[in-house]
């Protein structure tokens, strides 16, 4: 049965909306106003569609749409409202409520848009309310794609993974890139061959093309074996090179020809070896940019970014947050705590997970979730349990968010504003370059000095700085 929920401030309306629906065989909760709704949406998944007046105070309607948009993005919203809102309802159909109705309406005509969007539901793959907890149409090892951007990304896999092709997988750092080219291995015609992972930002540049293409004893001081590379390693399989934008100009040279050629020599061998790897590459620098800098080798680009997928941070996917949260604490209790119960995420946690900007990306909700679950004594993970950095800096937002308040617009400071956005950009930056502060400089366009410098002042939001010239 089709369970709806019907949002009003209007008891009349309530009654009449609950009695005439449950009439056409739909189970029907109520709720008065906007809050009361996403508290019910929040302790109970298993709403199929709500139904909710435009006009209501405090929370609007609109503003309940968009509300439940971030938590329920599929979910389908109809809208109620008088002749005059239409246009507003219009509008909020273009950022995706299913339908709207102007008051007063007809039963025959709600209960047509009702079966549309059951049929919208079952096309869907079932109740859109629960996809947290439901099978997920792509679930590639540790893939969890709910978000639209991320099922692209997932059909992309599928159609380049029977090929041979060279993929480049751009994102920022914790995205899982590396979760990716696994997928497209293991989808693969060679998934029964080696699977090969290396940063190349972590290998020493003076052993780098010794790493990759291996040597022959004596080809150089300490040289006492012959030694396979990682490109012989991975014969047959699939080589995956992380952070290839950190491979010096002279080794991208070596790299583009054993691309080209399909064959490698070892350091100090003057023979070629036949080699068959496919070869998947990533990177969170943009790589064009660094063919224009001269800095990556515009040959070598062109050469990886036969197919080129582009994933999405995490803050840009919030409706994958509690999915890929829900696949961790199971992860997590089935390696160490496998014989207790898995815990349920509490509705707070999940608040806080859902508003938190995440600049580790899926890397960093992980990480939190095994904190939680390393401290946990009860069966529920509540807000206590997460790493403090995340409550703290989901506080520093709310408060953020009170202080622009259209209600409270006074009280806060252009400035105090504008410095808190700050220190998340310079923190997200930091993350995505593992806190390498000369990477983060250097993306940020700014001095080492006046990154220092910012990250010294954060706490200083309205003291000026010395060295900057201020109004007269």
């Amino acid at each position: 049965m089709t369970k709806i929920l019907i949002v009003d401030d209007e008891a009349r309306i309530l009654m009449l909306l609950q009695s005439l629906l449950k009439a056409n065989n739909y189970e029907v909760l109520t709720a008065k106003s906007g809050e009361v709704a996403l508290t019910r949406l929040k302790e109970d998944d298993t709403f199929d569609i709500v139904i909710t007046d435009l006009r209501m105070s405090p929370m609007d309607g609109m503003t309940l749409f968009h509300e439940i948009k971030k938590i329920y993005p599929a979910i389908p919203v109809i809208l109620l409202t008088a002749y005059a809102s239409v246009e507003t309802a219009i509008d909020a159909m273009k950022n995706g409520a299913f339908d709207y109705m102007t008051k007063p309406f007809k039963v025959d005509e709600l209960i047509a848009i009702l079966k549309r969007a059951e049929e919208h539901i079952k096309k869907e793959g079932g109740s859109v309310a629960s996809k947290a907890d439901e099978p997920l149409r792509y679930h590639f090892e540790n893939l969890i794609a709910t978000n639209a951007a991320m099922q692209y990304v997932c059909d992309m896999i599928e159609r380049v993974a029977p090929t041979s092709a060279t993929v480049l997988i751009n994102g920022e750092s914790g995205t899982g890139k590396e979760v990716i080219a696994r997928s497209i291995h293991t989808s693969s015609p060679r998934k029964n061959e080696p699977w090969i992972a290396v940063n190349c930002a972590a290998l020493p540049e003076h052993l780098l093309e010794s790493e990759m293409f291996g040597h022959i004893k004596g080809a150089f001081t300490g040289a006492a074996n012959d030694k396979i590379g990682l490109f012989e390693s991975a014969n047959n399989g699939t080589l995956f090179l992380d952070e290839i934008s950190s491979l010096p100009l002279l080794l991208q040279g070596k790299l583009l020809r054993v691309l080209q050629e399909k064959e490698i020599r070892r350091v100090g061998d003057n023979k070629s070896i036949q080699l068959d790897v496919r070869v998947i590459a990533a990177s969170n620098t943009n790589l064009e940019q660094m063919v224009v800098q001269g800095s990556f080798r515009a040959d070598l680009f062109y050469r990886f970014a036969v197919i080129t997928l582009d994933i999405p941070p995490l803050r840009e996917r919030t409706d994958d947050i509690l999915p890929l949260a829900k696949h961790f604490i199971k992860s997590e209790c089935f390696n160490h705590y496998i014989e207790r119960e898995e815990p349920s995420l509490s509705k707070d946690a999940a608040d806080i997970l859902m508003n938190y900007s995440w600049p580790g990306n899926v890397r960093e909700l992980e990480n939190a979730i095994k904190h939680a679950i390393t401290f946990l004594q009860g069966d529920a993970i509540t807000p206590e349990l997460l790493p403090p950095r995340i409550l703290q800096r989901t506080k520093d937002f709310k408060a953020a968010q009170n202080n622009t308040n259209a209600n409270d617009r006074g009280n806060t400071s252009l400035k105090g504003f504008l410095k808190l956005k700050e220190k998340e950009y310079l923190e997200q930056i930091l993350s995505s370059t593992n806190g390498n502060k000369e990477k983060a400089a250097e993306t940020l366009k700014v001095s080492l000095a006046t990154l220092y410098r910012k990250l010294a002042d954060d706490d200083d939001d309205e003291t000026p700085n010395a060295a900057e010239p201020q109004p007269s």
